[in-house]
C-alpha cells in the first residue's frame, strides 16, 4: 500500500486491519487519539491500495469509522493548528468527501442540478465507500433522466462501506423499483434484490445473509473483485454483531473469516501487481 510522504510524522501502530470492526485496510496512529478505542488511522479504499490514503476516526460506541480529512497532510495541519491536540479549530479541507457533499446539496438548494451532479462526482471520486454520495448522485441522474448511470450509482450505494455508514431504506427503495437497463440485467444485485430487506439482528432466521453471500460470490466469478471484498466483508461485519449462537447456525467463525480474508487481500494485491 501507498503510504504517505510525511509518514514519519506520526506514530503507527503497523497493523493494517484484517476487519471487520475496524475494516479491512485500516491503520491505526496514535496523534489526537482520544482513547476508550476512539483514535485516527489511514483507510485504503478496496482497490486503491496504490494511492495515498485518506484520514478516518474511529468510533467506538457507534461502531464504525468515519471520513475525516482527505489526507494526512491535511490531518496534520489540523492537528498542529489545534497545538498537537484533539481541538475544535477547523481546516478548510477542499478536497474532502463531505465538503463536495456539501456543495453539491448547496447546488440543489439554488436549483443548479448539472452543478450539483459535478459536485456529487467528485465527492465519489474524493471517496468510493460511502453510501450517501453515490445516492445524492443517482438521485440527480435519476431526476435528468440518466437511467444508466442512476442504477450504476445504486449498486455502488447498497455495495457501500457499511462499517462507515449503513445504506438507507431509500436506497434499498430505489433499488427495488427500478427496472434494470440491458447492460445491468444480469449484475448479481439485481438478481437477488427481490428477498434483499437489510434488516438484520434479533432473528432467528435471517435470509439477507445467503443472498448477500450469493451476490458477492458471483461478483467474484465474474472478476468484479473489489465490490465482492466489499460486500463480503459486510457480510462478516453483520455476522459478527450476531449472537454466538446465530453465528454458530450459520457455520461464521469470525477468526476463521478473517484469515481467509486476509489471504484473499494479498493474493488480490499480488495479482494487481502482475
Amino acid at each position: 500500500m501507498k503510504l504517505p510522504n510525511n509518514i514519519t510524522e506520526i506514530s503507527l501502530n503497523k497493523e493494517v486491519q484484517v476487519g471487520v470492526y475496524p475494516p479491512n485496510g485500516f491503520l491505526h496512529f496514535y496523534e489526537a487519539s482520544l482513547g476508550n478505542g476512539d483514535y485516527f488511522g489511514l483507510y485504503w479504499e478496496f482497490g486503491k491500495e496504490d494511492k495515498e490514503p485518506i484520514v478516518c476516526e474511529m468510533i467506538h460506541d457507534e461502531g464504525i469509522i468515519r471520513p475525516s480529512f482527505s489526507s494526512l497532510d491535511k490531518f496534520l495541519e489540523w492537528y498542529k493548528l489545534n497545538d498537537f491536540d484533539y481541538g475544535d479549530e477547523e481546516i478548510e479541507d477542499e478536497n474532502f468527501v463531505y465538503n463536495y457533499l456539501g456543495k453539491g446539496n448547496q447546488c440543489l438548494k439554488d436549483n443548479n442540478v448539472n452543478k450539483a451532479i459535478e459536485f456529487y462526482k467528485k465527492s465519489t471520486k474524493s471517496f468510493g465507500e460511502l453510501s450517501e454520495n453515490w445516492f445524492k448522485l443517482a438521485s440527480q441522474y435519476k431526476r435528468i433522466g440518466n437511467e444508466l448511470d442512476f442504477q450504476k450509482c445504486i449498486i455502488n450505494a447498497v455495495i457501500s462501506n457499511w462499517a462507515i455508514e449503513f445504506p438507507s431504506q431509500n436506497v434499498l427503495r430505489l433499488l427495488k423499483n427500478c427496472t434494470p437497463v440491458k447492460e445491468l440485467e444480469n449484475h448479481p444485485l439485481f438478481k437477488n434484490r427481490e428477498n434483499l430487506d437489510l434488516n438484520f439482528g434479533g432473528q432467528k432466521e435471517n435470509k439477507n445473509y445467503e443472498i448477500i453471500k450469493d451476490v458477492f460470490t458471483e461478483l467474484y466469478e465474474i472478476g468484479d473483485t473489489n465490490k465482492a471484498m466489499l460486500l463480503e466483508q459486510n457480510y462478516a461485519l453483520m455476522m459478527y454483531w450476531e449472537t454466538s449462537s446465530f453465528q454458530e447456525r450459520n457455520n461464521f467463525n469470525i477468526n476463521d473469516w478473517r484469515s481467509r480474508f486476509a489471504q484473499k487481500t494479498k493474493s488480490r494485491i499480488t495479482l494487481d501487481k502482475l
